[in-house]
């Protein structure tokens, strides 16, 4: 069968279809074009929804390094202001923070949109950015915790505030014990906290420009970052 009468078959075939079921197949066909547009723009939407929302946390992340960085060398700032010569241990000068820090979690399936855009990479970065957080509220929490209960069992000396500026009597073991806590989380807080900071930074600038390019959106919005 050549091409021409393949065409004339087909022809034929349709001429005898009635005007009633051309109806029925146009508007089934217009249902399925309509329901696929709007499935894919609700889709997009959520997308969007998801990526603005993991922007926010990372950003929020970030000025929250910031903020216990700042608070960090305010306080050593200060104690160095007041009396620069005397060698006092740096968890010492630190202040209690009120309450406790509540990590900002990024799950993996808030992720999909990065995976969609082959930035894996950066989907790394945001989950390790996540888990660093939390280890970091856990250490200043951590650290709370022993401050006050070593607090607690100074007996005799100074305490101002959240400082435990001297003590007369000697420390008794569980005291000496929580001083060493204090010393390793202070060491570990201080090496780590930095770093964190100058690499959220750069995750949280690589986010927007990465969503706009794949969602075409430039409406997606930059995060203000806090800055000392």
């Amino acid at each position: 069968m050549t091409y021409a009468t393949a065409v004339s078959f087909v022809l034929s075939v349709l001429q005898v279809i009635p005007l009633q079921v051309w109806g029925v197949l146009i508007g089934g066909l217009i249902t399925v074009a309509t329901t696929t547009y709007f499935a894919g723009r609700e889709h997009r939407k959520k997308r969007k929804s998801e990526a603005i929302a993991v922007a926010l946390k990372a950003s929020l992340i970030n000025n929250s390094f910031a903020y216990l960085l700042q608070h960090i060398k305010s306080a050593d700032n200060k104690a160095k202001g007041t009396n620069p010569h005397a060698k006092i241990e740096l968890w010492t000068r630190i202040p209690l923070l009120s309450g406790k820090l509540e990590p900002i979690e990024i799950e993996p399936s808030e992720l999909l949109v990065f995976i969609e855009t082959r930035e894996y990479e950066l989907a790394e970065e945001l989950l390790t950015l996540t888990m660093r957080h939390k280890s970091i509220c856990d250490a200043f929490n951590d650290f709370n915790d022993r401050k006050r209960e070593l607090r607690t069992r100074v007996t005799e000396g100074t305490v101002t505030g959240g400082e435990i500026v001297s003590h007369t009597a000697p420390l008794d073991v569980t005291s000496q014990i929580i001083v060493m806590e204090l010393n390793t989380l202070t060491n570990s807080i201080v090496d780590l906290l930095p770093i964190f900071r100058e690499d959220s930074r750069k995750i949280v600038k690589k986010i927007t420009p990465a969503l706009r390019k794949h969602l075409g959106d430039r409406s997606i919005p930059y995060f203000k970052e806090i800055t000392h």
